[in-house]
């Protein structure tokens, strides 16, 4: 009988307008998201390759290391490839990061600055249809499911029968199901064969886990609506009233919830504004700059009469004073600007957690989070690419510092030629996969858990439902 039940109820919404309406817009979104995103991708790494070759270029063609101290190394961060289908933040945060002796580095660049009608309409990824568009459908779908068979009088014939409601329920469960994910399914399998055969893109192993825990949480997210469509169908006694009341919490979850969490996050615990930290660190700079001429004048005054017994050995003095004061100097400003740096970082992070688990409530922000995790595009990754920069430059900082002392030549003013052959390099290590699962597994709770109470309250709900 459940059989029956469930091939009847595939049947009918297949055959529907609606499903035909519904597969042929979702099979053009999903694979124009997908296809967009690997254009786009591409785009992103012959940009990345390109300022990787000219960052390169620029620092060779430097004529002093002071002026190779001024510039820096410019660190570019390579674009992820899953981010063809979950852009996330990586178009709105910065992609380049110079590096240098007197400023702390910070990513700039972002899309969106180089092109701001980017930020007016936003990305069209397939983390955004499904958040949005697949939503919506799991509303129509089943807004109607049980009071709309109330309303033609099927519900009160079918139960007439002697069908058990529980075995009735449980039939339109799993076939209007399996239904809404048909639109879902064939589109995802027809774009994952693009992925494998478009030139120049290729994922990895790890890549293809990634990528199918995106899809079990794109699964969960729409089992949520449907499942809440259900149980607001079985508490209405009009389709019209279901299907309001569904868009109405449909509002709260996908965009209320999400903004208001950052509001009331940063009334809970308020931060400084980057402004004010940005205007600490140059004070400091400056005072740090105004005492060190002064202390390198008092060094010469000081030894200004070993030069005239032994020029040569004063010169080696000097250069050595030089190269360990300008060390100290930098330290200090290193050290200052990551205690300041440090104390934002953490009052900042503290106030995006709040901000994060205050809209985990919505399984939408829930959908979001985990999906950026899971493609490394989201807060975390930028927040770790950002410190990999940062801590990059004292390595850097000590290298340039003293092969800038060593290169004087005070005899003839001249300085040697910049060779970058010992150059640190940056590296930068990606998240495990273990690791982001690890981050993402509240979000999998959060859906798992409004799945089992929205599906709990339609089947307690629908067996006490008055079919008159």
């Amino acid at each position: 009988m459940l059989k029956d039940i469930i091939k009847k109820e595939i049947l009918e919404t297949i055959t529907s307008p609606k499903f035909v309406f519904t597969f042929l817009l979702c099979a053009v979104l999903i694979l124009l998201s997908v296809y967009t995103g690997i254009t786009t991708y591409r785009s992103e790494q012959k940009e990345y390759n390109a300022a990787v070759a000219l960052n390169k270029k620029n620092l060779e063609s430097q004529q002093s290391y002071q002026a190779l101290a001024g510039l820096g190394p410019k660190i570019n961060k390579p674009p992820h490839v899953l981010s063809t289908i979950a852009s996330g933040v990586s178009e709105a945060v910065g992609r380049v990061a110079s590096v240098n002796i007197a400023y702390d580095p910070n990513l700039v660049d972002s899309k969106y600055e180089s092109n701001p009608v980017f930020s007016v309409f936003g990305a069209l990824d397939l983390t955004f249809i499904v958040k949005i568009v697949l939503s919506l459908f799991a509303i129509l779908f089943t807004y109607d499911a049980i009071v709309g068979e109330k309303e033609r009088g099927t519900l009160k014939l079918t139960l007439s029968n002697r069908v058990p409601r529980d075995r009735l329920i449980m039939g339109k469960v799993v076939g209007g199901y399996i239904s809404l994910l048909i639109p879902l399914i064939i589109p995802l399998i027809l774009s994952m064969l693009i992925l494998l055969v478009y030139p120049n893109v290729s994922l990895t192993g790890q890549d293809w886990g990634r990528l199918l825990l995106m899809f079990l949480m794109f699964f969960l997210y729409l089992s949520v609506f449907f499942t809440l469509g259900l149980l607001v169908s079985a508490r209405t006694n009009k389709s019209s009233t279901s299907f309001l009341v569904l868009l109405f919490i449909w509002v709260v979850f996908v965009t209320i919830i999400p903004k208001v969490s950052v509001l009331a996050a940063s009334q809970l615990n308020p931060i400084p504004s980057v402004h004010e930290i940005t205007a600490k660190k140059d004070a400091f700079l400056q005072q740090v700059q105004g005492g060190a001429q002064k202390k390198v004048l008092d060094w010469v005054k000081e030894n200004a009469p070993n030069a005239a017994k032994d020029q040569k050995k004063y010169q080696e003095d000097f250069k050595k004073f030089l190269e360990d004061y300008q060390n100290d100097l930098t330290s200090k400003i290193d050290e200052n600007n990551a205690a300041l740096e440090r104390d934002y970082q953490a009052r900042k992070t503290s106030q995006e957690r709040l901000a994060i688990n205050i809209s985990r409530i919505s399984p939408a922000s829930a959908l979001m989070f985990s999906t950026m995790s899971l493609a490394r595009t989201g807060l975390d990754d930028h927040e770790q690419f950002l410190a990999s920069i940062r801590a990059y430059k004292p390595s850097f900082t000590r290298w340039v510092n003293s092969r800038m002392m060593k290169s004087i030549n005070f005899s003839t003013g001249e300085q040697g030629k910049v060779n970058l052959a010992d150059m640190p390099l940056h590296k930068f290590e990606p998240e495990s996969l273990s690791k982001s699962l690890a981050r993402t597994l509240p979000d999998f709770g959060v859906m798992i858990v409004l799945i089992i109470i929205f599906f709990a309250g339609a089947y307690a709900s629908f067996l006490k439902y008055d079919v008159r």
